[in-house]
């Protein structure tokens, strides 16, 4: 019961402590916030297009820090608008799972000219 407790209170303050700097980073229930920058999401998937559950996928800033999240049932994850001041080319999401490897991540880039509100970024990967 006391492992519980302390486990629940680690939990806690991790969670107080990373909000901020994420701005919502997180599995879809990614705050709002007005001054929210570019969201990335997208889908883990294996070589024959199906969801991967669970997958680890990491978004890295250039020169900063690396947020962490899983997929869903679906094979989608999300990480909530990052600040304005992180440019999308340089955030890279990399994906991992047991028994797989990362064959490719595949970035759909938005139509020139419209603002970048989130980018959808795929991760295939093949069983290793």
């Amino acid at each position: 019961m006391a492992h519980s407790k302390t486990m629940l209170i680690c939990t806690l303050a991790c969670c107080v402590l990373a909000a901020p700097a994420a701005r919502g980073a997180g599995e879809m229930g990614e705050a709002k916030h007005k001054d929210e920058g570019v969201r990335f999401f997208g889908f883990v998937k294996d070589a024959a297009g199906k969801p991967i559950v669970e997958a680890k996928v990491t978004a890295q800033i250039k020169g900063g820090i690396k947020f962490v999240t899983h997929t869903a049932k679906n094979g989608m994850y999300s990480f909530g608008g990052f600040a304005k001041s992180v440019k999308p080319d340089d955030v890279t999401i990399t994906c991992d799972k047991e028994k797989f490897s990362q064959a490719k991540v595949i970035r759909k880039t938005p139509a020139s000219g419209k603002a970048v509100k989130s980018i959808e970024t795929e991760c295939r990967m093949q069983a290793s």
